[in-house]
């Protein structure tokens, strides 16, 4: 599987947009993946919910301003333990609506789903079962929480990640561009479609996933 024509473009496009300081763009694949799709525990693994006092002990990819502002929204972190007891990994987790931290928009899926977001494997850990063990914990949270799909969105041109999703039998929800030009965010997909980022409230975007 390649980028294919909008992947690449999307790509070059993002890329840009980071070299100037009043445009950004952004296109997402809206991904949702089944409970019963997501791998078991790796041999010598577990996950647990950590605190913000227990993230404290501990260094991941965020800062301590975005660990607390997500926190904050309601979301729990779900940490990955190897069998020395070393923080591997981690991802975030919640089933209420979600205020997006790179684009001012709130996203919310269906009942029987819950939103992921900021996935992270400490470098050293690449190579292992961390991703495993990440999902299967997520996989055990959600079961718990009479859920039964995680949704996420990815950039469409990370193609690692769509296939990773892939291979969990993931199912595409569609595609959503986000563009900001100035204090004007344009959002396809969201509602309203045109704020304005200096005083209005952040787009919504409705994720529902059948079965």
């Amino acid at each position: 599987m390649t980028l294919g024509a909008l992947g690449i473009t999307s790509y070059l496009v993002a890329k840009m947009a980071k070299r100037g300081g009043s445009f950004d763009y952004h296109r997402y694949a809206l991904i949702a993946v089944p409970v019963n799709a997501m791998p078991k525990m790796p041999r010598g693994f577990r996950t647990e919910i950590l605190d913000a006092a227990a993230l404290a002990n501990h260094v991941i990819d965020a800062p301590t301003h975005v660990k607390d502002e997500r926190l904050a929204k309601g979301l729990i972190c779900l940490g990955a333990f190897n069998a020395k007891d070393q923080l591997t990994g981690v991802t975030w987790l919640s089933t209420e609506p979600f205020l997006e931290d790179e684009v001012y928009v709130r996203f919310e899926v269906s009942k029987n789903a819950s939103w992921d977001t900021g996935l992270w494997i400490a470098p050293q850990f690449r190579s292992g079962r961390s991703f495993a063990a990440l999902w299967a914990g997520t996989a055990a949270w959600l079961s718990a929480q009479n859920r039964s799909w995680s949704v996420s969105r990815i950039a469409d041109y990370n193609l690692p990640s769509i296939l990773s999703h892939k291979r969990m039998a993931s199912v595409e929800l569609g595609h959503m561009v986000v563009v900001r030009l100035g204090r004007w965010q344009f959002s396809t997909r969201a509602r309203p479609f045109c704020i304005n980022l200096k005083n209005e409230k952040p787009s919504h975007v409705q994720l529902d996933v059948a079965g």
